[in-house]
Formats: C-alpha cells, sequence, structure tokens
C-alpha cells in the first residue's frame, strides 16, 4: 500500500505505525545481540544458534549473564524500545498481534523506516559493529522525525522542524510539542537511545585500542 507525506494525519493511525515500527527496531537490535553473542562469547555454539529466530532466546536473562559490554550496551537499548511501546500500547488500546497482521497499518510503519542490515550472519564480530552503529543512528533519525510529525500534526515536516535535528543537543528538540504527552515520550526516549549510541562508541574505541595493543605485542 502506497503512503505519501500529503496523506491526511491521524494520530491514530501514526501511533500505531509507530508501534509496528518500533517491534521492527527492537527485533533488529535483538538480532544483533544474538549475533554478537554467538560470534565471540558464546562461539563454541554459534554451530546450533545460527538464526535468531529459529533458534531464538526469548528469556533476555541469558543475554545479561553474557560478559560482554557491547551486549549489554545493545540490550539495554532494546528493553528500552520494548519499554516504549509497551507505554504507547496501554496509552492507545493497540493489539500488537493484530496490527503486525494488518498490511494497511504496517504500511504506517514505513513512513520513516530506518535502515536495517539485514544479512548478519555473514558478517565478523568486528564487522557487525560500525553496521549496530549505522542502524541505532537510524532508529534515533526515525523517531525523531516521527516527534516532528507528531508536533506539526502532519507527515509533511515543516523544514525548520527538520534542520532542528542537526544542531547540538541542547537545541534538537527545541521547537517539538513538549506540552504533547506523547511527544515528550518519545523525546525521553530519544535522549536515552542517544546516550546508549555514545556509549556504545566509546566501547568500540576501547574495542579496537585494546586489539591493536595485543596486535603490537604479538608482533
Amino acid at each position: 500500500m502506497k503512503i505519501s507525506r500529503n496523506d491526511p494525519f491521524d494520530l491514530n493511525l501514526c501511533i500505531r505505525g509507530l508501534g509496528v515500527g518500533v517491534t521492527y527496531m527492537h527485533s533488529d537490535i535483538y538480532e544483533f545481540i544474538y549475533y554478537f553473542t554467538f560470534k565471540k562469547s558464546m562461539k563454541m555454539y554459534a554451530a546450533d544458534f545460527r538464526n535468531p529466530w529459529e533458534q531464538s532466546i526469548d528469556h533476555h536473562d541469558f543475554f545479561m549473564k553474557i560478559d560482554d559490554p557491547i551486549v549489554q550496551n545493545c540490550l539495554v537499548t532494546m528493553e528500552r524500545l520494548i519499554e516504549y511501546k509497551l507505554e504507547i500500547a496501554l496509552r492507545f488500546g493497540i493489539d500488537e498481534d493484530e496490527d503486525l497482521a494488518d498490511e494497511f497499518i504496517v504500511s504506517q510503519s514505513h513512513r520513516f523506516k530506518p535502515y536495517r542490515l539485514v544479512f548478519k550472519r555473514s558478517k565478523s564480530y568486528k564487522k557487525l559493529i560500525p553496521y549496530y552503529d549505522r542502524t541505532l543512528s537510524g532508529i534515533i533519525e526515525s523517531l525523531s522525525l516521527y516527534a516532528c510529525a507528531l508536533t506539526a500534526q502532519s507527515y509533511k515536516i515543516p523544514l525548520v522542524l527538520k534542520r532542528q535535528l542537526s544542531l547540538p543537543d541542547t537545541d534538537n528538540y527545541r521547537l517539538l510539542n513538549h506540552d504533547d504527552n506523547n511527544v515528550e515520550l518519545l523525546i525521553k526516549l530519544i535522549v536515552e537511545l542517544k546516550k546508549d549510541l555514545d556509549n556504545f562508541r566509546d566501547l568500540s574505541l576501547n574495542k579496537v585500542s585494546m586489539a591493536r595493543r595485543v596486535s603490537t605485542r604479538k608482533a
């Protein structure tokens, strides 16, 4: 089903599309967590855990025990997205299973669709790191555009709102409608995700530095 920025704005449809989109987002993060885990910390079991959905791990407690700060960082991000989705489902009486089975609602989730890496299994642990960075950056951008749309009450986002997203963090959301509970909830999520991304980048740099030191010693 085709969507257009000129479509009339409907709050309920927008939120339901956002809910489906967030489901895809946290599912994507789960895949990264899965592969980060079985490409390093639990590499000895990689042959038995090749597909995050066919050999799924539904209990997050399993990943909480993985001794890898990258995995733990991603896990926090996934939990934030899930908590946000549950909150808007409660506010709007959303039935997730029904919406995921509704082609029209699913099409609404494509309005501000973020980047997604489909073939993660073929990538090494090291190569997955920049892809995760790109993925989470895309999620933050997508959610920011939703916050703009909710503020403007339009899918045709004014340029002044789009431009503010590239401003320093303190000014990023100055023009958004903080009096709207739905916008404010979204801003809080985005701010936390940005912190997660910054922490992830710090962890990634530390891993690169450690790898170089080890390589130098061996040489």
